[in-house]
């Protein structure tokens, strides 16, 4: 293995973009949770952010087998000349210990996000009940208004004689 310092440094580089990534869609849960605390929330950017997450969450998948491929050639290489690449591997390491650290933030965001989307979703449930309601009344008050009226009765005559 002549080019395992190449190997390293590539694999540095995966780590550092699945970095990215995770930043990114950290920062993309973030922002689907400022929507979902609006008054009115703006769910058309809310479903924008879904298919952005879903790209890099495409991206990721792309690059952790990519990483696991190379791992797999200079795994071992790396883990018997440890002390020959320990700076690559204390680098790689700390890579690591980010990318665990912004999963964990991650997945605390998108669980507050879920319990957001739940209370969103009942109170539009509520809303669309109240509005059936609303209908159905209206609906049936005008229903026996139109029935109160009789063909030979005039509208314009007091029928209180």
């Amino acid at each position: 293995m002549d080019n395992i310092g190449v190997y390293v440094s590539a694999l540095q580089e995966s780590l550092q973009k699945k970095l990215d990534v995770l930043l990114e869609l950290l920062k993309l849960t973030k922002e689907q949770g400022a929507i979902l605390k609006e008054k009115e929330p703006d769910m058309d950017r809310f479903d924008e952010i879904i298919q952005e997450k879903a790209k890099l969450l495409d991206n990721m998948e792309t690059l952790d087998r990519g990483f696991d491929a190379l791992f797999a050639k200079v795994g071992d290489t790396l883990k018997n000349n440890k002390y020959e690449y320990q700076t690559q591997i204390t680098e790689m390491q700390n890579l690591i210990r980010s990318i665990t650290d912004t999963g964990v933030q991650i997945e605390g965001q998108e669980h507050r996000n879920k319990t957001a989307f739940q209370q969103y979703l009942t109170g539009a449930r509520h809303e669309i009940k109240e509005f059936t309601v609303n209908n159905h009344v209206a609906n049936s008050y005008y229903h026996n208004m139109a029935n109160q009226h009789q063909s030979w009765q005039s509208y314009f005559l007091d029928q209180k004689k």
